[in-house]
């Protein structure tokens, strides 16, 4: 307990000196002194006495006695809330408050901020000591967490096989997966030997090895009620464990020592069931999803590689040697046929013009040897006006077929020349493209060979 003190630096009421003279004071004067004092030098602290005459209104009043006194307490409507136990005459509690006088009738009390059961105090001071002790020690490290099975061949529960905790979980387990066999090691949950029951319990279930997930459960209750789950026997016997253990203990607000050590907490027993065993609707809906996206994925790799394979086909058919020749002869044979229809259409005309001149002639009657004579010469210079033009178109054709020929791939690779392809089956237009013993293709006139590169030699080696 702490030392009382009084703390003379405290504001004080504007009162004369009583000490040196006998001036009065007023009975409320004395009242706010006598105030003052106590809550400027009380500290606030914890109190042990037993309840009697309580009286309840929107706030709760009480008197808190022992052998040989009491005072007053109020406990406020807001704290009421958060007491999980009924405060009831002759009940045994503690309470940390502050102390205060009422002015007016001259009586003091205590304002309750907490409140606890006699004994709490060192339950709490317990289970900290634990706590902090497995927490150095690591046994609430993430890392030796086990995880929970997906498809457990059966599950164990260790709580008492009477109660409705039991129902619940058997219930849930049996709904959401109708064919999984559920073990039940049976154990007090509550008391003083709760705690070696529940450990022993746990080690039978891990020598018999008969199930894949054990769920340590029980309902709801006051800190006494679970304390047999704060045990340290309990949560080492949880640590060693090589089955996963799930805990389940009382409320979503409740926890217990378990907890941290479990591989897993569920808020409830029900919750704890629900998530050892899916339902078949979850596990539907899980492989839809999972059957479309892998749908989606396939589809989408597919349509992918098509494109690519269709892109590679159009840039091998426009580098290919071949394809190029094709297209060259095609426009030799586009220029033999524009010569030939130009031709034609010459003779066309000169023949048309010689007709209408000889349709004149006859009907001029004109001197048919003059005549005669020109036309010789019409004719001989037409015919050789024409031999001298096809002459040269005759030539202009074979020069562009030889310069046509001089191109074509394959009578460059006739005179001893080889394209050389590395493995993109890309052209190798210098030695600096290739690497060691990187695989090669050689196209020669009439056949396609593989190479490999051996060694490499300078322009001025080979000379």
């Amino acid at each position: 307990m702490d030392k009382l003190t009084i703390n003379s630096s405290s504001s004080m009421p504007n009162l004369p000196n009583l000490q040196d003279c006998d001036e009065s004071i007023s009975v409320s004067q004395l009242n706010k002194l006598a105030k003052t004092l106590l809550e400027n030098n009380m500290p606030i602290i914890w109190i042990k006495g037993e309840i009697s005459g309580i009286r309840t209104y929107s706030h709760v009043y009480f008197d808190l006695k022992d052998e040989g006194a009491k005072v007053s307490c109020v406990v406020f409507a807001g704290l009421l809330k958060l007491i999980d136990f009924k405060l009831e005459n002759g009940q045994q509690i503690e309470v940390r408050g502050k102390v205060t006088i009422y002015p007016q009738n001259g009586s003091y009390q205590i304002n309750v901020e907490r409140i606890r059961k006699v004994g709490m105090g060192e339950l709490w001071e317990a289970y900290h000591r634990l706590l902090n002790k497995l927490r150095l020690e690591g046994l609430f490290e993430p890392v030796h967490k086990q995880k929970i099975p997906v498809f457990p061949k059966s599950v164990g529960v260790i709580t008492s096989s009477v109660g409705a905790v039991i129902r619940d979980v058997v219930t849930t387990l049996k709904r959401r997966m109708p064919n999984i066999p559920i073990i039940i090691y049976h154990t007090a949950v509550q008391g003083s030997d709760a705690g070696m029951q529940i450990a022993k319990a746990i080690k039978i279930a891990n020598k018999r090895s008969e199930v894949d997930v054990l769920i340590v459960c029980r309902g709801g209750g006051s800190m006494e009620d679970l304390w047999c789950f704060n045990e340290e026997v309990v949560a080492r016997e949880v640590f060693v464990s090589k089955i996963p253990i799930i805990s389940a203990v009382g409320h979503e607000t409740d926890t217990t020592i378990i907890d941290f050590v479990a591989d897993l907490r569920a808020p409830t027993p029900t919750a704890a069931a629900e998530l050892v065993a899916k339902s078949r609707a979850e596990w539907e809906n899980l492989l839809v999803n999972l059957h479309n996206k892998l749908y989606n994925n396939f589809t989408y790799i597919v349509d992918n590689s098509k494109k690519q394979l269709d892109l590679y086909i159009m840039q091998l058919k426009h580098l290919n040697p071949l394809n190029q020749l094709q297209e060259k002869h095609v426009r030799l044979k586009n220029i033999i046929y524009r010569i030939r229809s130009a031709q034609d259409q010459l003779i066309d005309r000169r023949k048309n013009r010689l007709e209408m001149l000889c349709a004149r002639f006859l009907h001029n009657k004109i001197n048919l040897k003059e005549y005669n004579v020109l036309l010789n010469n019409l004719s001989k210079r037409l015919n050789d006006g024409l031999i001298g033009k096809l002459a040269a178109k005759e030539q202009q054709l074979l020069t562009s077929a030889r310069h046509l020929e001089l191109v074509n791939p394959r009578n460059i690779l006739s005179r001893g020349y080889a394209i050389v392809k590395n493995r993109n089956n890309q052209v190798v237009y210098s030695s600096k493209e290739l690497k060691q013993h990187e695989r090669l293709s050689i196209i020669l006139r009439d056949d396609e060979v593989s190479a490999i590169v051996d060694k490499k030699h300078h322009q001025d080696e080979l000379i």
